[in-house]
């Protein structure tokens, strides 16, 4: 088949994809993947060495460093709440979602099969028009309505309270999503959605549940269309020399470091940078440990520091996290699952979005504590989680144990076996 494939967001939004992609051109499908990345990373060189065709469209709108820092405060600052899921659709997604849905047409025209990200609501309206099926990908599995589980940001004291908690979830998601999905609808001569988790988040006849069965068991009352087929990871390779320099040595010269990453939650402002890590530095020196920080800057000597911590500006976290003895993360999708894999606890400092779901995920898994927020964190807070977290045995031998559970699944084998089982 002729697949095309269409993503955008951050770079755990993004990897999945690459992945399905490889996965489907390896099961002898011609494929294209069009992708926006919020950061404007470059991944042709996967395209390249898996064999797809790869386009960026829409690149984000460039803007001055004290512009991109108000910005990003003020989304932290609205923390896990239906305010900042709005302001991510205003600076993120609004400024590219033409260009997104001219792509769109263009992959429903070339293409027998297209499959979507669920918030890109533009492919779904170009292959409805165009008459082409569809399939889409959650990365998360708390957009799936369910009897038997509480839906993020509504406190969990009991089933029957459910009903009554998505009921206002669909509410407060419809009032942010909807007019955007149905003015591009109604453009298109199309029927408006009446419902975003039902309707535009997922596709008619499948809709992968890109999550591990080990975390994710499929509830009873989801229908058929609704698959779960694990996570999506590009092969791991296991050469160690694409390490930044040096840090091989520090992984193994010394007892394991704590690894610390903000991932795609610190923006590019070198403020806001330098004080995000003059605070990651307090808390492991109160903590007491070694530390490997993840910098996105790429003068790293701004940063002072000494013989306990390494500086990196990136590091490939599935060759790296082995080494450590914990992470301390945003709890996005894409690091959650990289921890899991190398069967690490967490620490989770949640940003906005999923990601106190995540951190709720790793509790009720045993492999992290307290879920920290980003708008109230402080050295003190983030010491005492993680010397939590490396004090606990128990959770260390936890996450090993799921970490071998996951390296026995094949999420992207699953995942093309269920698109071929529905669409060949």
């Amino acid at each position: 088949m002729r697949i095309g494939l269409q993503t955008w967001g951050s770079e755990g939004d993004i990897r999945p994809f690459t992945a399905l992609a490889a996965g489907l051109v390896k099961a002898g499908h011609q494929v294209t993947l069009v992708l926006t990345d919020n950061e404007g990373r470059d991944y042709s060189y996967l395209a390249h060495r898996y064999g797809f065709e790869l386009y960026a469209v829409g690149n984000p709108v460039s803007k001055a460093p004290h512009e991109v820092e108000a910005i990003w405060r003020e989304i932290i600052a609205a923390g896990n709440s239906i305010k900042h899921i709005e302001m991510i659709l205003k600076y993120g997604f609004d400024p590219v979602m033409e260009q997104m849905y001219t792509a769109s047409q263009s992959l429903c025209v070339e293409k027998d099969l297209v499959i979507g990200h669920f918030f890109v609501f533009p492919l779904r309206v170009a292959a409805q028009k165009s008459g082409i099926p569809m399939v889409t990908v959650n990365i998360v599995h708390n957009c799936v309505p369910s009897s038997l589980m509480c839906p993020t940001g509504f406190p969990d004291i009991g089933r029957w309270v459910y009903p009554l908690a998505w009921k206002i979830a669909r509410l407060l998601l419809n009032r942010v999503f909807l007019p955007r999905v149905n003015a591009l609808r109604q453009r298109e001569g199309l029927l408006p959605d009446k419902d975003v988790m039902d309707d535009t988040w997922a596709a008619e006849k499948l809709n992968l549940i890109a999550v591990s069965k080990r975390i994710c068991k499929r509830p009873d009352d989801w229908d058929d269309r609704h698959q779960v087929c694990g996570f999506l990871n590009l092969p791991q390779e296991s050469r160690l020399d694409e390490l930044p320099e040096g840090l091989y040595s520090f992984l193994t010269s010394g007892s394991a470091p704590v690894y610390i990453t903000f991932g795609s939650m610190m923006p590019q402002s070198l403020h806001y940078i330098q004080q995000t890590v003059s605070l990651l530095i307090k808390a492991v020196k109160i903590a007491g440990c070694r530390a490997v920080i993840q910098i996105p800057w790429s003068d790293l000597s701004q940063f002072e520091t000494d013989n306990q911590i390494f500086k990196v500006m990136r590091s490939p976290h599935g060759k790296v996290f082995p080494f450590c003895c914990a992470i301390v993360h945003h709890g996005g999708s894409g690091t959650t699952q990289s921890s899991l894999l190398a069967g690490k606890p967490s620490v989770v400092v949640a940003h906005m979005a999923d990601q106190p779901f995540w951190g709720a995920e790793l509790r009720r898994l045993g492999v992290a504590g307290a879920t920290l927020m980003r708008k109230s964190l402080s050295a003190k807070k983030l010491a005492h989680e993680i010397k939590i977290v490396l004090n606990d045995h128990t959770m260390s031998e936890r996450a090993n144990t799921i970490g071998q559970e996951l390296s026995m699944e094949d999420g992207v084998k699953e995942a093309v076996l269920l698109i071929e089982k529905a669409f060949t």
